[in-house]
């Protein structure tokens, strides 16, 4: 599950804030030589027993880079391993497929320990590619894809790097989580906060029925914890009401442009046709 995109063009490349790689397709089907650099904000439920065991989160921001020709899967490889250098989070280890000779050659002329790991590939089903993976206290912490040989799509996570960066033993303990005992709570607060600013409340179908489960597990943990003041729902009441002061400010915009085209609300706002079109829809 993957919300809400933005793309906002910069000198040299195009920075994809919150989007997936499912919009680029066309590219991958007919590469350009174009170059894209990317933050993308997941959500991921199909492990949410692992949710508190330190290293797994239900929500994680992704950082990297697409390239459709652009930048060979070597200048790729050197571009992030300088990048995690720069952070002081070297990783140990690189694994590659045990086919890729290539991949293997590239990592150790940059000094790398390299593993042989069959699970180095990645498909969605109609694209895909060989991989490398690098791990640091055994934790992954980036993915290089080679897609189709002859393009990238790089993904780091980003709170796996901050929590290297920050010394702390813990994902769940980084700086961009809010304060809590409890690290299913930690993960699930963040979670639903990520949701509902995207306009994803609870309902029982679709990825709402995702922000009504989180709740529920949220409601388990504090009935397990015997939370006396529960400070789930203080929280859960305050993040309501900005969201709904958020709604009135939208309301106003679209109703005192109504008229203007998709250019000016995509330079105004940044946001997406279909976006604009669920915005019109609510309010007009």
């Amino acid at each position: 599950m993957e919300i809400c995109t933005n793309i906002i063009p910069t000198d040299n490349t195009t920075l994809f804030i919150c989007s997936g790689m499912q919009e680029l397709k066309s590219k991958f089907q007919n590469p350009d030589n174009s170059t894209y650099a990317s933050l993308q904000s997941c959500i991921r439920t199909n492990d949410l027993d692992e949710i508190g065991d330190g290293t797994h989160l239900s929500s994680f921001e992704m950082v990297g880079n697409f390239s459709f020709g652009g930048i060979k899967y070597e200048k790729s490889c050197k571009m992030w391993l300088e990048i995690v250098r720069e952070l002081d989070v070297l990783p140990d280890y690189i694994t590659v497929h045990p086919q890729k000779e290539d991949h293997r050659k590239i990592w150790e002329n940059l000094g790398q320990v390299v593993k042989d790991s069959e699970d180095c590939e990645w498909s969605d089903g109609s694209i895909g590619g060989y991989c490398t993976e690098m791990f640091k206290n055994g934790i992954e912490i980036g993915n290089l894809v080679n897609t189709n040989d002859t393009m990238t799509d790089v993904g780091f996570g980003m709170e796996r790097i901050l929590m290297f960066m920050e010394q702390k033993d813990r994902v769940d303990l980084t700086s961009v989580f809010p304060q809590s005992d409890n690290p299913i709570l930690r993960d699930h607060l963040r979670t639903l906060s990520l949701l509902w600013t995207n306009n994803v409340f609870s309902g029982n179908k679709g990825r709402n029925y995702i922000t009504r489960l989180l709740i529920r597990r949220c409601l388990l943990e504090c009935e397990l914890e015997n939370f006396r003041n529960w400070e789930f729902f203080d929280w859960f009441a305050e993040e309501n009401e900005k969201k709904q002061k958020s709604y009135k400010t939208a309301k106003s915009n679209i109703i005192r442009h109504r008229n203007k085209d998709y250019k000016f609300w995509r330079d105004t706002f940044g946001i997406l046709p279909k976006e604009l079109d669920k915005l019109r829809q609510d309010f007009l």
